[in-house]
């Protein structure tokens, strides 16, 4: 077993994580400029008190709040899928990382070549016998 061939192995894995990491990012990025924005709604909305005769406005700045809202509650929604990738990958990742450590890697990968090569030719040999009878 060479460091390359860790390399490689944890190659795909990293550059997944890159990837998540970066949508993660952004995805706060965004939530927290839709909670900013929403803050600056709000304080529009108190600073002109007196637009309360205008209840028209002020439907439009409470919907504009709400769409806010709902969008924010999208983007953690995304954000909360994305965490549950993430665990995913961190769990491949230590299954990954306990198999090169325990140096077996690439034995446990030969054996399970030859299982599922058994399992398809028990399902062929049966096949044949059903056949038969």
């Amino acid at each position: 077993m060479s460091p390359n061939w860790e390399a490689e192995q944890k190659a795909p894995l990293k550059n997944e994580r890159e990837k998540l990491d970066e949508k993660m990012a952004k995805l706060e990025r965004n939530v927290e400029a839709l909670v900013i924005e929403e803050k600056q709604l709000k304080a529009d909305m108190e600073r002109e008190g007196d637009a309360e005769d205008d209840a028209k406005f002020q439907r439009l700045e409470e919907r504009a709040i709400v769409r806010l809202r709902n969008k924010q509650a999208a983007l953690k929604e995304q954000l909360k899928d994305l965490k549950k990738e993430q665990r995913a990958l961190t769990q491949q990742e230590n299954q990954l990382n306990a198999l090169i450590e325990h140096g077996k890697y690439p034995e446990w990968l030969e054996l399970k070549k030859k299982r599922d090569t058994a399992i398809k030719e028990a399902e062929r040999l049966e096949s044949e016998m059903k056949k038969l009878i």
